[in-house]
Formats: structure tokens, sequence, C-alpha cells
């Protein structure tokens, strides 16, 4: 199992289930992904850009884009690494 590790600095207030949103946001991306086989992010972000514009209207327009770029960069190394046989899972997965 591959783990992509970020760090955050909060300022102030977080809204609340931000996390929990991007998480959704993300595996859901993952998903479509894997199941298409996209690994290009102009591809990824013209199929899901509107559809998740419109579930998450409050969100920031950066955070959709980011989450497809994350998205196009997990899956491209889990096919890589897939192919070196080091991936024993059908499907990455956060």
């Amino acid at each position: 199992m591959t783990k992509l590790t970020a760090s955050f600095k909060l300022s102030g207030s977080v809204p609340e289930g931000l996390f929990s949103a991007y998480q959704e946001i993300l595996t859901g991306l993952l998903d479509y992904a894997s199941d298409k086989g996209i690994t290009s992010f102009k591809r990824l972000r013209a199929e899901r850009y509107r559809e998740l514009r419109e579930k998450y209207p409050n969100l920031p327009s950066h955070y959709l884009y980011t989450a497809c770029q994350m998205t196009c960069s997990i899956y491209k190394n889990f096919r890589k690494l897939k192919r070196r046989g080091l991936a024993k899972a059908e499907k990455p997965r956060l």
C-alpha cells in the first residue's frame, strides 16, 4: 500500500468537515481515474470538474483543481508500482 502524506498549516478556524469533504472528493476521483484509466490531469479535470462544482458549491475552486492534480499523481505512481510488481492491490486507495 502506498501512502501519500501532506502537512497543513492552519491559521484561524477550519470549516466543519473540510478534511472529510476533501477525502471524499479524492476517493471519488481516484475510483473514477482508475476505472477509466485516466492519468492526464487535463482529461480528469475536463470530465469531473463541473460535477464537483455542482456537488460542492461552497468549496473554493482551487481545492477541486488541486484534488484533480493529486489524484493523477497518486494514480500514476500506483501504476508505476503495479508494473514493477510492488503493488498488491488492484486499485489505489487513500
